[in-house]
């Protein structure tokens, strides 16, 4: 569709797409805040493997939008890809809500990313398509009203699922099921939509469909040798293979040979966006995504993954009224008690309170001593998001000594994580549309949502790599559960010990329902002479009363490298240590902008 807009007017088209962003938002944030609650209390998977598993869903929700943006760009245009993956999308939410089990866990997850990760570079590049040079000066505004409209749906939905998820009268398929239908709505706003949206068309103009139909098997052989590499190495690996054929591809393609062969439409498209100018500026775009994706691999944790595992924690004061304690009437049992999830839903709200702040009074300020560049916003943010990881260490080690915290440390820590998160996530989003030629804005932002999946990839990893395992010689059960290990050296009290496989040993939980030995528990002592730890719960700490006889050949017993604040700290230091590297390159770097130009529209 052809318009022409008022230089003060916003486009008709973004409410609809602001609409689809805050339903589908609600749909990723929901299911993402209690998943690893889910695998933690439903399946019995132990911290390490729950926050792995969470973060390589959301590396391959971040990684798709590679395929995304090539559909999009090249073969359907953004408002046909956007509906063709959001159907995928519903269908993986609805496997999710009406399954159970870790296979169809696994099957709902994959159709969820894949669904999500097509839409993703087409929605927010949507955005800056509905405007033209008349009314540029919009587009932040537009980008504000998009991000705003994020952190509300996700604001909900983190209050919400974990509700639905705790209570037996709903559980997993309630807490499932909204979202499933969030999304099928989201769906439908964005189909309403329709006709009022300004529409860039793809590069091919003819032979399309066969085209596309040859990419996608292409495409699904990558993700075949990909898994095999998964489950053969790690997530790192799986990551840089799947890369490492998509370069090879373009390489290929790119060759005067194969190229000959090429529909013309994809020859020219390949040769604007990867050859001269264009890949000059991918190449700069791609060491700043580097950094970015450090960032994300310490925000995404805040996001259902470490900072929710920590939050579990009995020692983690979650009446978050609990100060008024000494007021007379005041009845400390009755107040309101926090779900672990739910402390998430603060990053929205804070996002909803310091994108203002940071727009009309931070920023002004800064102006008033340097220029303030996207930049130099970016480079503040790595130091910001690197100290609140400082906040949670500290919170860590008190929790290990088995000391009360109160949550209001841990929502601190958010108030620190959400300004960098203004300062980088917004930023970069702005950042990466402007520097991309019209031509290929979808891809860009592609690349900059596959900095997410790679700093997701890399915290997956180090959860997987700081996972010891323990030389087991035995476990007493009793009252009380006793672990015999072939040593104890190093060993600390709150120190987390896994159990996994079918063991033959049953526990009793807080709620008094007998459960297998599996999962996390924790160190309450270690007697040296006899080399061995009795176990408390993660929870409660409370003493470990277990049944049955230990079976050796079965059950796998593991510890962590990175013990308590130690975790914390080496994320703290990582980015902290990029952040520096990122002053040479920001120093360096210069910027350009590409609008679409008013006859284009």
């Amino acid at each position: 569709m052809t318009t022409d807009v008022r230089a003060d007017r916003m486009p008709s088209g973004i409410p609809y797409i602001v609409a689809n962003e805050f339903a589908e938002r609600f749909c990723f944030y929901g299911i993402n805040a209690i998943l690893v609650q889910y695998m933690i209390q439903f399946l019995h998977f132990g911290d390490a493997k729950a926050a792995s598993w969470q973060a390589m869903f959301k590396a391959a929700a971040y990684f798709f939008p590679l395929l995304g943006a090539i559909v999009s760009d090249l073969f359907l245009a953004k408002f046909r890809t956007i509906i063709s993956f959001s159907m995928v999308y519903v269908a993986g939410c609805t496997v999710l809500a009406l399954g159970s089990g870790e296979t169809l866990m696994i099957v709902g997850l994959f159709l969820m990313a894949f669904g999500t990760g097509g839409i993703k570079p087409c929605v927010s590049t949507n955005v800056g398509d509905q405007f033209t040079e008349k009314n540029a000066h919009l587009i932040e505004r537009a980008f504000s009203y998009f991000y705003i409209s994020i952190n509300a749906g996700s604001s909900i939905s983190i209050y919400l699922c974990p509700e639905l998820l705790s209570n037996p009268a709903y559980g997993p398929k309630f807490a499932f099921g909204v979202p499933a239908a969030m999304m099928a709505l989201a769906t439908v706003a964005f189909w309403l939509g329709r006709r009022k949206f300004a529409v860039v068309p793809p590069a091919m103009k003819s032979g399309a469909a066969a085209t596309l139909t040859v990419f996608m098997l292409v495409f699904a052989a990558m993700l075949v040798i990909t898994g095999v590499v998964l489950v053969h190495s790690n997530v790192l690996a799986a990551t840089a293979t799947m890369l490492a054929q998509l370069a090879a591809l373009v390489y290929v393609c790119l060759r005067p040979g194969v190229a000959a062969k090429l529909p013309d439409d994809l020859h020219a498209w390949l040769r604007r966006c990867f050859t001269g100018e264009s890949l000059k500026i991918i190449g700069r775009l791609i060491v700043l995504y580097i950094f970015v994706a450090f960032f994300w691999s310490l925000w995404d944790q805040s996001n259902g993954n470490s900072w929710t595992i920590q939050a579990q924690s009995a020692l983690m004061d979650k009446h978050l009224l609990g100060f008024l304690a000494g007021v007379p009437g005041f009845d400390r049992a009755a107040a309101w008690e926090m779900l672990p999830a739910q402390v998430q839903v603060v990053n929205g709200l804070f996002i909803l309170i310091l994108v203002p702040v940071f727009t009309f009074g931070i920023y002004p300020l800064m102006g008033r001593f340097f220029a303030v560049t996207p930049l130099r916003k970016i480079g503040i943010g790595l130091f910001t998001v690197a100290s609140s990881f400082l906040i949670v260490a500290w919170i860590e080690l008190r929790i290990q000594d088995g000391h009360m915290v109160s949550m209001w440390w841990q929502i601190a820590a958010y108030v620190v994580l959400t300004a960098s998160e203004v300062l980088v996530s917004i930023t970069a989003l702005e950042y990466s549309y402007k520097q991309a030629p019209l031509y290929m804005k979808s891809f860009i932002m592609s690349l900059f949502l596959l900095s997410t999946s790679v700093g997701n990839a890399f915290t997956a990893a180090v959860n997987t790599f700081m996972v010891e395992p323990l030389k087991t010689e035995s476990v007493s059960t009793g009252a009380q559960t006793w672990v015999t290990l072939s040593t104890v050296d190093g060993y600390v009290t709150g120190q987390k010990i896994d159990f996994s496989g079918d063991n033959g040993v049953q526990v009793t939980a807080a709620d008094g329902k007998t459960e297998p030995l599996a999962g996390t528990f924790l160190i309450a002592e270690i007697d040296a002479a006899a080399h061995r730890v009795r176990l408390m719960d993660k929870v409660y700490r409370q003493p470990v009363a277990s049944t049955g006889s230990y079976d050796l050949s079965k059950g796998e017993v593991s510890t962590y490298t990175l013990v308590g604040p130690m975790y914390f700290l080496f994320f703290a230091a990582l980015m902290a240590a990029g952040a520096v590297i990122y002053i040479l390159y920001a120093v360096r770097t210069r910027e350009a902008t590409f609008v679409r130009e008013a006859q284009a529209a």
